[in-house]
């Protein structure tokens, strides 16, 4: 993948991943894993449901099983000749001066020793104490355990998609011939992943060199049924009862079995179970995925549920399971995969914006980037300007005017559209290039050591290579880089979205984004701070370096090490905040788009409204010219007028907008007098257009809220007899541009997020009358419902609609 392929490598992404959601399956080879590929397995764990979850299976190309074969026959044969290998019969890192004829006890005391991570609540309170043991203050505590501070189990374990997109990245890394494990191993691995078998894995405690030792561990545990280690397992229908493998050595007389330990945050310190003769499956368990429940078990069991036989390892294949980089690799593709998406969606919410505020197509046109040839630059600028196609929002270009008729007039966007592409541009090269690092990764061997199967080069016998493929300072580097470009996109998206709310800003839109009157709906205010805060925290984990911030470890063995899978779990969370970000910034341009509608049809009534009241204040005026004339006069006052009032209460709005038109009425009465036209009668006029601007903007207001006006909050008893047409769920349709139209919709129309304010404009606020509540959601809902578009895939598959046809991406 090259730089100039973001957008188009985006699209190929969804597509294929939707193809794997829809029966196509995954073959695994060695060298084609592909991030859509990792998320198909990790994100969509086995299911009874009625839709189909992705398979995985092995390639049946022989040359590659033979690979794999000829390398495990190096390891076996330097086993019998009594040859030492690091790993096999030394001991590891800084104590590989110890040695040993035992292999298979050796991978035990690794697996052992690398098991030191925490996962919380823990039954460790059932160890048998010693008779003679002094009493602590713990055990002596009376005191009941308090609620911890955070999850404890979430807090302190992998979520399963990292696991499972872990065990397919290693087992694609394995099947490659330069590991010395047998085949077999790489087919019990992707058991698992068809059967569902999920080891839980502790969040913390690797450093990433030699590889993710300790986290990949508790998989070789799962993977030889180790019963002091817990997975994750599809729960049996109708539950049944399991036979367990063996004892754990934590097991009590007294203890009460359950198929899985409450994992209610306000538990601090919940036993999990041990291990019974006759385990009870409950159905009643804990949901890790949207489609069924699984149940947490020590290993034995969950094999066993599974139907999947224990495999013993052989020679290496402790070593060869855990010395990689698969856990950081794995949740490294998921992020670049994830912040890819947030990348295409900054620019789709620009051109979007670009229409909120009514700016200029031509920002974004192609002699720009023509000048400055940076790749990322031209392909974002052609993206917007290619969304903007078709708008009556965006206009091409500024239209050029002499210096009297725009005195005081911004004559260009704000920088956060206007250098939208320069700013974005960057982050699609990084993105780009992220994910063409984390690819090379996820089809490498990142073992050590590195087992050459026999050729000429060295005399058929195969062999060793002691190196450093397990440093995993490429992916810690990717993902720093991927974390600032988050931080950018998202300073991006919070500027445009205060910029839009802000009524000094904003071209003529209610101050926050109010749907009713201003003085008691604060609409997009707390939206603002929200994404105010998720900008900030954006802007303190784009700022982390945490590659430099690595310690020595293991004796001064591992002196330098990449801490990649740190980085990776940081900006994971980035990528959470932002995707906060642009959900609100969407429902915050989906909510500007209607009120630059609504505004755009108060516009298109101003001479009918102007044209009427003068005929009120001047019944003796005649000549449609003549009206024609004076309406003309005035409505560039009248228009400027209400761009700059929007913070005022309607009826003091709407006299002081109808009185900004005497000047110019005067004006043009006093340089063409007409007949009939009595200076006198102004008042009149004044007075009877602002009462016209006040009911057709709340007639607007009712249309586009789909509130009648007898429903409006201190409506008068002749709205009664008044009706308005609702103006449907998506009243700014055709005024947007066809591609852009489609996520406007998709959130109006199929999420059913609506236009705020109709709460505020019948009254019906909870709070606002006792006893009377209109029902509606808050607008964090709203907020809710569009971020869990993004986090599914929903919106992405709209992006990908706008997206396709567009030339040169």
């Amino acid at each position: 993948m090259t730089t100039q392929a973001l957008v188009s490598s985006y699209v190929q992404d969804v597509k294929e991943l939707d193809s794997y959601l829809t029966g196509s399956p995954i073959t695994l080879t060695g060298s084609t894993l592909s991030l859509s590929q990792i998320a198909a397995i990790a994100l969509y764990p086995p299911s009874s449901s009625e839709y189909s979850t992705p398979k995985l299976q092995l390639t049946d190309n022989e040359h590659i099983k033979a690979k794999a074969l000829a390398s495990r026959a190096v390891i076996e044969s330097k086993v019998a000749d009594g040859i030492s290998v690091y790993g096999v019969s030394t001991g590891f890192g800084g104590s590989a001066d110890t040695r040993t004829d035992d292999p298979i006890a050796l991978g035990a005391a690794l697996l052992q020793h690398q098991h030191a991570g925490v996962i919380l609540p823990t039954f460790a309170s059932t160890f048998p104490t010693a008779p003679t043991a002094i009493p602590t203050l713990s055990s002596l505590n009376a005191f009941p355990s308090p609620a911890p501070l955070s999850d404890p189990f979430t807090s302190t374990s992998m979520p399963p998609p990292w696991t499972r997109a872990a065990l397919l990245v290693r087992a694609n890394s394995l099947m490659r011939g330069h590991s010395g494990v047998r085949w077999e191993l790489v087919e019990k691995m992707g058991e698992l992943l068809n059967k569902g078998v999920t080891p839980v894995v502790p969040m913390r405690g690797s450093v990433s060199a030699s590889g993710d030792l300790s986290s990949l561990s508790y998989i070789a545990a799962t993977l030889i049924g180790n019963p002091a280690v817990r997975a994750w397992v599809p729960s049996p229908s109708p539950p049944s009862t399991v036979s367990s493998v063996s004892s754990t050595p934590f097991s009590t007389g007294t203890s009460s079995p359950s198929s899985s330990p409450d994992l209610s945050p306000f538990v601090a310190s919940t036993p999990l179970p041990p291990s019974v003769d006759t385990l009870p499956i409950s159905i009643d368990t804990p949901k890790i995925d949207g489609y069924r429940s699984y149940t947490l078990l020590p290993a034995p069991q969950a094999l066993q549920v599974a139907g999947i036989t224990p495999l013993p390892l052989s020679s290496k294949e402790h070593l060869g399971i855990l010395n990689g980089t698969a856990f950081s690799a794995a949740v490294s593709a998921l992020v670049v995969r994830g912040a890819r998406g947030v990348g295409v969606l900054g620019a789709v919410l620009t051109a979007m914006s670009v229409e909120a505020m009514v700016g200029a197509r031509g920002s974004f046109d192609p002699f720009v980037g023509e000048a400055r040839p940076h790749i990322g630059q031209i392909h974002s600028a052609n993206l917007i300007h290619s969304l903007l196609d078709g708008s009556s929002f965006a206009s091409a270009h500024e239209v050029e005017v002499k210096i009297k008729d725009d005195d005081g007039v911004l004559r260009q966007d704000r920088y956060s559209l206007r250098t939208a592409p320069q700013w974005l541009g960057p982050q699609f090269e990084d993105l780009a290039n992220a994910a063409d690092v984390v690819t090379t990764e996820v089809n490498s061997t990142t073992d050590n050591p590195l087992i050459e199967p026999p050729s000429d080069s060295n005399n058929q016998t195969g062999q060793i290579h002691h190196a450093g493929n397990f440093q995993a300072l490429a992916l810690t580097n990717a993902m720093d880089h991927v974390r600032l470009s988050l931080a950018h996109i998202g300073k991006l998206m919070f500027v445009q979205l205060t910029e839009i709310v802000n009524p000094a800003m904003n071209r003529g839109l209610f101050p926050n984004l109010a749907g009713g009157e201003v003085g008691l709906d604060f609409g997009f205010k707390g939206v603002d701070i929200a994404a105010a805060s998720y900008t900030g925290e954006l802007n303190v984990l784009g700022g982390m370096n945490v590659g430099v911030g690595n310690v020595s470890a293991e004796m001064h063995n591992q002196s330098v090490n990449s801490l990649a899978l740190i980085s990776a779990r940081y900006t994971l969370t980035a990528l959470e905040v932002t995707t906060l970000l642009a959900a609100s910034h969407l429902m915050v341009i989906c909510q500007a788009l209607d009120l630059r509608a609504l505004g755009e049809e108060l516009h298109e009534a101003l001479p009918e409204l102007i044209r009427a009241s003068l005929l009120d204040a001047f019944p003796s005026l005649t000549g449609n010219t003549t009206a024609t004339s004076l309406v003309s006069a005035v409505i560039p006052a009248l228009k400027e007028a209400l761009d700059r009032t929007t913070t005022l209460e309607t009826t003091v709005r709407m006299h002081k907008v109808a009185g900004a038109c005497v000047v110019p009425l005067v004006t043009a009465l006093s340089t063409s007098p007409v007949e009939g036209a009595e200076l006198g009668a102004l008042p009149a006029f004044i007075t009877a257009l602002a009462v016209r601007l006040e009911r057709k903007l709340t007639e607007l207001r009712c249309a586009y809220l789909g509130v009648q006006p007898h429903a409006v909050r201190g409506a008068s008893p002749t709205a009664e007899e008044s009706e308005v047409a609702w103006r449907g769920l998506a009243p700014a349709s055709k005024y947007l541009a066809p591609r852009t139209r489609a996520l406007y919709e998709f959130v109006r129309v199929t999420l059913g997020v609506r236009m705020h304010g109709a709460g505020n404009v019948r009254g019906d606020v909870y709070g606002m009358q006792e006893g009377v509540y209109g029902g509606e959601g808050t607008i964090g809902d709203g907020v809710s419902v569009i971020c869990e578009a993004i986090r599914d895939g929903r919106i992405g598959r709209v992006v990908v609609g706008m997206v396709e046809g567009i030339v040169g991406l």
